[in-house]
C-alpha cells in the first residue's frame, strides 16, 4: 500500500501527497540586512516581497548574532530567557567554557522550539528543520521528524530539493519546516559586504528564492503553503585600520575573555572585576571607540542581564569598529583564500546594538494566510513565535512577543477577530 502512494505521489503529485493540515515554511537568510533591497538585485525577492506582505525591517534582539537571534525566531522569548547569549559562554559552576552544544540550547526547559511544539501537538503533524541552529537536539526528550545538521555540502538546489521531499513525503509530509541558508554570510565575514563576491552570492538568493516558487508551483504546494522569508540580523564592513586591541588594557590571568566583534564577554576571575572595569573605562576614555559595561549597567532594552550566562562584562565597539580577534581572523582568511590584507582590507560584523540601522534583519511572506500586496509597520522578531502558531493552527505558548504586532500580517482569521474583540472590550 505505502509503495502504491509513492508511486502516485511521485508520478501524479496530487495535492493528498501533503500535509492536510497548514503549511508553514521560514527560510532564514543568514546576514541579509534589510535594505538590500535596494541594491535593485533582487528582481525575483523584490517581486515576492509586493505580491505578499512585507515590514520595511524588523526589530532583532541584542546580541545581534547569529545563534541568539535564530534562537528568538523559533522560541519567541529573548536571550536572556532562552540562554543564548552567543556563540559560547563561560559556566561559572563548572569553570568550563560551553559552545554550541545541547547544554546552550537547554537553560531554559519551559522554552519549547516551533518544531518541537509543532510537532507535539500530533495528529498527524511532521517537523523539519535543514541547518536552523539549535535544532541538532532533542526537546522534552524527542527529536523531530526529519532534522539535517550544519553542513556546507549542500547547493542551494539540494537544500530545497530536499525541503520538497520532506512536504511531499507519502507517509509523513512535513508541514513545517525552518530552513538556514548560510548565503551571504560567509563572503561577508571574509570579503566585506561591499565585496564583488558578497555581490554574486546575494544573486544566488535571489535565484535561490525563484527556484523556491518555481519548486511549490511544480509540486502543487504553492497554493497551500504559507512561505515566511526573514533573516536573523544584518551586517556592515570594518577595515582592519579600525580593530581595536582591549587586552592591552587588561591584566593576564585575571579573566575569561569570549565572543567575537564587535562584543567581548569578560568573565573576570575571582577579585579582579573592578580592577579590569576601571582599566577598561580608562582604555575607552583614551581610545574614543569602545564601550565597556558592567552587568548590573546593562540597558534593560537588550534583555540580556538576567540570565547566569551572561558575563560580568561586556566590550562593545563603536559601530563601524571591530576588535582584535578580526585580526586572527583576517590572518586565517588571507592564508585560506590568498588574501592581502592592508589597513583598508575590509571584513565584515555584526553583533552591534539591535537599535544600529544596518543590524536589522528583513522580512516577507505569501501564502493562504497572509494578506496580499501589503506593507505593515517594523514590528520584533520576538513576535515571529505568534504568528507561527496562528499560520499552523496550533495552540499558543508564553512568550515575550506581542499579538497585536502580527495581526495585521493575516487574513481573516481566529486571532483577528479575537483581537477586534479585544479593542471593542477596551
Amino acid at each position: 500500500m505505502i509503495l502504491k502512494i509513492i508511486l502516485s505521489c511521485s508520478i501524479l503529485n496530487v495535492v493528498w501527497c501533503i500535509s492536510r493540515h497548514p503549511i508553514l515554511i521560514v527560510i532564514s537568510y543568514d546576514a541579509f540586512r534589510y535594505n538590500l533591497f535596494d541594491t535593485k538585485l533582487l528582481p525575483n525577492m523584490e517581486s515576492l516581497r509586493k505580491a505578499g506582505t512585507y515590514a520595511d525591517y524588523m526589530v532583532n534582539i541584542f546580541p545581534t548574532k547569529t545563534f541568539p537571534n535564530h534562537f528568538s525566531i523559533a522560541t519567541g522569548v529573548f536571550a536572556e530567557t532562552h540562554g543564548v547569549i552567543g556563540a559560547s559562554y563561560f559556566d561559572a559552576a563548572t569553570q568550563k567554557v560551553v559552545k554550541k552544544g545541547a547544554e546552550m540550547f537547554h537553560y531554559n526547559e519551559d522554552v519549547v522550539p516551533i518544531w518541537r511544539w509543532n510537532e507535539a501537538q500530533g495528529d498527524g503533524r511532521y517537523s523539519a528543520s535543514f541547518m536552523w541552529p539549535g535544532s541538532d537536539f532533542p526537546y522534552q526528550g524527542k527529536d523531530i521528524t526529519y532534522n539535517q545538521k550544519f553542513t556546507r555540502n549542500f547547493t542551494h538546489v539540494q537544500k530545497v530539493d530536499t525541503v520538497i521531499s520532506w512536504l511531499t513525503d507519502p507517509v509523513k509530509p512535513a508541514n513545517l519546516v525552518m530552513l538556514y541558508v548560510e548565503g551571504i554570510d560567509y563572503p561577508s565575514h571574509v570579503y566585506g559586504s561591499n565585496s564583488t563576491q558578497f555581490i554574486e552570492e546575494l544573486k544566488k538568493l535571489d535565484t535561490l528564492t525563484k527556484y523556491i516558487e518555481d519548486q511549490l508551483v511544480k509540486h502543487n504546494l504553492s497554493e497551500k503553503a504559507n512561505v515566511v522569508h526573514l533573516s536573523d540580523h544584518g551586517i556592515l564592513s570594518v577595515p582592519v585600520s579600525k580593530v581595536i586591541n582591549i587586552t592591552q588594557y587588561m591584566k593576564p590571568g585575571t579573566y575569561t575573555l569570549l565572543g567575537s566583534s564587535p562584543i567581548f564577554q569578560i568573565y573576570p576571575k575571582k577579585g579582579f572585576e573592578l580592577e579590569l572595569y576601571n582599566s577598561l573605562k580608562e582604555g575607552s576614555r583614551k581610545n574614543g571607540h569602545f564601550k565597556v559595561y558592567r552587568k548590573r549597567s546593562f540597558p534593560r532594552r537588550w534583555h540580556y542581564k538576567n540570565n547566569t550566562r551572561t558575563p560580568d562584562l561586556l566590550v562593545m565597539a563603536d559601530v563601524g569598529y571591530g576588535l582584535e580577534d578580526l585580526i586572527i581572523d583576517a590572518r586565517k582568511y588571507g592564508r585560506r583564500h590568498n588574501l592581502t590584507l592592508t589597513n583598508s582590507t575590509e571584513f565584515g560584523v555584526h553583533g552591534y546594538d539591535n537599535t544600529v540601522e544596518a543590524m536589522r534583519p528583513f522580512f516577507m511572506a505569501r501564502g493562504p494566510r497572509i494578506k496580499k500586496q501589503h506593507q505593515v509597520p517594523p514590528f520584533r522578531s520576538v513576535d515571529l513565535y505568534n504568528l507561527f502558531t496562528q499560520i499552523l493552527e496550533i495552540p499558543k505558548n508564553p512568550t515575550n512577543g506581542s499579538m497585536w504586532h502580527i495581526v495585521d500580517i493575516l487574513r481573516d482569521s481566529a486571532l483577528q477577530k479575537e483581537t477586534n474583540e479585544n479593542k471593542n472590550v477596551s
